[in-house]
């Protein structure tokens, strides 16, 4: 049980701290609150997918290549620093000598000058008519080589930006490398002869001796000696000075690549090597071709590559004076070539002094000691699928992908260590209640079990005739150790009554083994308290098996399609499955029914557990979506994005705050609970909230108009912005709109492009038309096109295509109800000509000089027609009738 311990604030109060003595602060128990979201808080992704690796003078950074991206990497804790972006694959790419630029080579056959600093483009030209090969830089940093697909080597003058040779060839050039002192450059194709250029006079000298593909090229450490390695197991060494060949030393191993050795790190080899390089000095003193070479203080050429293991050659003699690990070079027979090794090293590269850097074929970095050749770390490079995760501890986890390589992660360092022993792909991992074992099934049909401190297989579980899809270890520590694994071969084994604590690897064989479906195996869950466990098979059918005697204890028919998973509640009687048919089913362990279904995944849940002790449940599906559930309400909470496709693993951390993914996209995205994080940040939003109207009332009373207007584009309040612009124009109109303009003007750019979205908002209605006009007019009129344009490069022409419909709609209607007046006026001045000058009222813009003449005229002329024109039909039969009637009466 968890105590707690609240301590006092820390203070400099010497007094206060004798009074109250240091209490030891115990760990903050885990929350049993619901959570609600989860946010990735890293991403463990690809660092290198083949092609072009540097290292820096300094062996501070990595540069890899990367699909679309050239990486900077740390070089001591494997964590990427920067990178660059292209807009295209990268072929290949080349450091420059002083590690401040790099030269790429594009698909699109351009080449680009990116400086490492701040990551920028500073040049761009188009290098050859094919697919750039490679890429070589000078030691003087002003000349670089392009090797091309087009059948041609082109030299650049990097400063001015032109092609200053253009060297054809008879096949694809492969590979080049300029000569480290003189102008000389030295290119491979695939007619499998070297040609040396002279940069000064052009001439080109070939050299044929190698019978296969040409893998690398080096230089002695005088420059007088070139050293080819090639696909035909031997390395050549010419001389540079007679362009003939010297020697041709067997060495019974295609290599991917060569280095040479730096002449400074030969004093501080190990004492083995030492010793051997010591007695070949002495036999070349005696030898007539080489004694000159020691004489003149050249020392001898020690040359690195491998083909499984790095190891080290002297090229006078063609000795190996290096293994790594001490693995002795064995040479295969005709049986031993249809085997599975379980490392190849493609290439290798070494800087100046201090490190050499091999690749194998998973694309892991294998770095070692420049001077000593001790192996100090491994960087994995890349990850392919990842297939399966679980939890060894908070800091470290175990990864299976889609490779004969286990991998432990240190999440702290996000540094990797790989577990080697497999012939082929693991399937699935498990790791013991104590942390220190896991167990591995993979498609060699085999199952491991490794010792984590040691990082070595201590037992080997053999017996499956098919593919080991699953596997389990037990989930409490003071259970005695037994495995379980099942295999497409449909059946399932026991493994017990065995020991790990022998140094010896030994083959186990299984205790108990039962057919347990009709189809392939996808799953096993061992019960929290050991004594059952469940399969699930793609038949989707879900089994229970006791522990002990293996015996079934029931069968459940749990969806209608294939069952990914299986998984025991921590804390209640009851199981969860997933399946291909897009369901979370729970079942109850009394009477083995149904109790919930949870439905939301469009595609198949591949995997799913408890989470919140058993209170909720975290899923991931074929759609690469991850998707929390609260098992009370089946209702889905919330729905996270992370991955680009299928989530193939999922682990949940003790703590339950935490869970990490991985998936087929070969990345792996550590989730964290952000439930508080989010309410706090919710609860002083709505108390910064409150304060912000508060001064927003108080700016509208005053009419201070400017403060009034940021603190509702803060607020995020439309109707508020609206009227406050109101206010602005009609309090005084005469100045209206100058007052709007000069608020606008003091505006920031997020501020300017919040009222472009919110006029695109208003001027769909005409009843704020004429305010958003006014607005839109003053925006466009205070800022430039350009100034315009930066306020937000990918929103701008899309808010501004979406005001120009409405607005040429609005002006539209305008145009006609102004016609219409026209027409009005028309009507009334034909039915009554004197009504006319009531037009004046309504619409003082459309009255016209003559008009002001007429009202003049009937001012001054009152007895004129035009006064007649004022009398209605009523008037005068009133006044005809008033004249006949003093007619008839004279007297009156």
């Amino acid at each position: 049980m968890i105590r707690y311990v609240e301590c006092e604030p820390v203070t400099d109060d010497e007094e206060f701290q004798e009074e109250q003595p240091v209490q030891k602060i115990e760990p903050k128990a885990p929350s049993r609150k619901l959570k609600t979201v989860f946010k990735p808080d890293y991403e463990i992704g690809s660092l290198f997918t083949g092609g072009s690796l540097n290292i820096s003078e300094d062996s501070k950074f990595i540069v890899s290549q990367a699909g679309y991206e050239i990486k900077i990497i740390d070089t001591e804790h494997g964590t990427v620093i920067s990178k660059i972006e292209s807009d295209t694959k990268i072929s290949t790419f080349a450091l420059s000598p002083n590690n401040e630029e790099i030269l790429v080579g594009c698909t699109n056959l351009q080449i680009k000058q990116y400086r490492i600093e701040d990551q920028s483009l500073v040049k761009i030209w188009k290098g050859h008519e094919g697919p750039i090969n490679e890429i070589d830089i000078h030691s003087s940093g002003n000349i670089v080589a392009s090797a091309s697909s087009d059948k041609t080597a082109k030299v650049w003058d990097l400063e001015k930006g032109y092609c200053t040779h253009n060297f054809q060839h008879d096949e694809v050039v492969t590979m080049l490398k300029f000569h480290p002192t003189l102008l000389k450059l030295v290119t491979v194709c695939l007619d499998l002869n070297i040609r040396v250029w002279d940069l000064v006079t052009k001439e080109c000298v070939i050299l044929t001796n190698h019978l296969s593909q040409i893998s690398g090229i080096t230089f002695s450490n005088n420059g007088k000696e070139l050293i080819s390695s090639g696909r035909d197991k031997v390395l050549n060494v010419w001389d540079m000075v007679s362009k003939n060949p010297k020697k041709t030393i067997p060495i019974y191993q295609e290599l991917g690549g060569i280095v040479t050795l730096p002449k400074e790190s030969y004093n501080s080899l190990p004492e083995n090597t030492l010793t051997k390089i010591e007695k070949i000095r002495a036999k070349v003193k005696t030898m007539p071709a080489h004694a000159d070479k020691i004489k003149n203080g050249d020392d001898i050429t020690i040359v690195i590559g491998g083909e499984e293991v790095l190891r080290a050659w002297c090229t006078e003699t063609g000795e190996c004076i290096w293994n790594d690990q001490n693995i002795e070079f064995k040479k295969k027979t005709d049986n031993d070539k249809d085997k599975t090794d379980t490392l190849y090293t493609i290439s290798s590269i070494i800087n100046n002094k201090d490190k050499i850097i091999s690749i194998t074929s998973e694309h892991n970095l294998l770095i070692y000691d420049g001077k000593t050749l001790e192996r100090q770390g491994e960087i994995i490079g890349y990850n392919d699928e990842v297939i399966d995760i679980k939890y060894i501890n908070e800091d470290n986890i175990v990864v299976a992908t889609n490779s004969n390589e286990i991998k432990t992660y240190d999440l702290k360092t996000k540094r990797a260590q790989v577990l080697r022993g497999h012939e082929d792909l693991v399937m699935s991992v498990d790791v013991s209640a104590d942390g220190k074992y896991i167990i591995s099934g993979s498609r060699d049909k085999s199952a491991m079990i490794w010792d984590l401190e040691k990082k070595e297989s201590v037992a080997q579980l053999t017996g499956h005739t098919g593919v080991i899809s699953c596997v389990a270890l037990p989930k409490k520590s003071s259970t005695s150790m037994f495995a379980i694994t099942a295999s497409d071969d449909r059946t399932i084994k026991l493994w017990k009554s065995f020991s790990l604590d022998k140094k010896d690897n030994k083959k186990l064989s299984a205790s108990v083994t039962k057919i347990a479906h009709e189809k392939d195996i996808n799953s096993i869950s061992i019960a929290p308290n050991d004594k059952i466990f469940a399969t699930a098979s793609q038949d989707s059918y879900v089994k229970l098996w006791n522990v002990n005697n293996f015996e079934p204890i029931t069968t459940i028919k749990a969806h209608r399609r294939g069952v990914w998973h299986v998984e025991f509640s921590p804390i209640d009687q009851c199981l969860l499955t997933c399946s291909a048919d897009g369901t979370i089913k729970i079942w109850s362990l009394s009477d083995y029914t149904c109790l919930k279904t949870l439905e939301g995944h469009k595609g198949s849940v591949l995997r799913a557990s408890f989470i919140s002790f058993g209170m909720q449940i975290v899923s991931v599906a074929s759609e690469g979506l991850i998707k929390l559930w609260n098992i009370k309400t089946n209702e889905c909470l919330n729905t996270f994005e992370g991955h680009d496709s299928k989530i193939w693993a999922l682990s949940v951390a003790k703590d339950q705050e935490r869970f990490i993914t991985g998936g087929s996209d070969s990345k792996l995205i550590a989730w964290k609970d952000h439930t508080e994080i989010e309410l706090e940040i919710q609860k002083k939003k709505e108390e910064n909230q409150v304060l912000y109207k508060q001064h927003l009332d108080t700016a509208i009373r005053k009419k201070d108009y400017y403060s009034a207007l940021k603190l509702a584009l803060v607020l995020d309040q439309p109707k508020q912005t609206l009227n406050i612009f109101n206010s602005m124009y009609f309090d005084d109109q005469s100045i209206g709109e100058s007052v709007i303009q000069t608020c606008i003007g003091r505006l920031s750019p997020n501020e300017v492009v919040k009222c472009l979205r919110y006029i695109r908002d208003w001027n769909t209605n005409s009843k704020f038309v004429s305010i958003s006009q006014i607005v839109l007019n003053s925006i466009i009129t205070t800022f430039k096109p350009e100034e315009l344009s930066k306020l937000s490069v990918g929103e701008m022409p899309k808010l501004l295509e979406s005001i120009i419909p409405y607005t040429d709609r609005h002006f539209q209607r305008i145009d006609k109800m102004l016609q219409k007046t026209y027409l009005i006026d028309f009507t009334i001045q034909s039915i009554n000509p004197a009504s006319s000058t009531l037009s004046m009222d309504r619409n003082e813009d459309h009255i016209t000089q003559n008009y002001k003449k007429s009202l003049d005229q009937l001012i001054k002329e009152p007895t004129k027609p035009m006064k007649k024109s004022l009398q209605t039909p009523t008037s005068q039969k009133k006044k005809e009738k008033k004249k006949t009637f003093f007619k008839s009466n004279p007297n009156k």
